[in-house]
């Protein structure tokens, strides 16, 4: 059990040294903590949600260059110079 302490007491001073965060009074760490956790759960939240339909969108667009066949784009993914 000591091992595994020692490795979470590890892991945390190296976050606080990476992000200079040791520097700061306990009120401005959490608000600095709390800022960078937020910004990751976002970030990681946009890329579960929207970089599979991204994704998917780019190889309908390289199968239609390579193979030339019209029915894999749909009309989402064309753009509309008509108006």
């Amino acid at each position: 059990m000591s091992s595994l302490y020692n490795f979470a007491r590890r892991k945390v001073y190296q976050f606080e040294v990476t992000f200079t965060s040791y520097m700061l009074t306990s009120t401005e760490k959490i608000i600095f903590n709390t800022l960078i956790f937020l910004f990751l759960g976002f970030l990681t939240a946009a890329i579960t949600l929207y970089l599979p339909q991204h994704v998917q969108t780019i190889a309908r667009r390289a199968y239609f260059y390579v193979v030339g066949d019209e029915s894999v784009i749909r009309k989402e993914d064309m753009l509309d110079y008509s108006t």
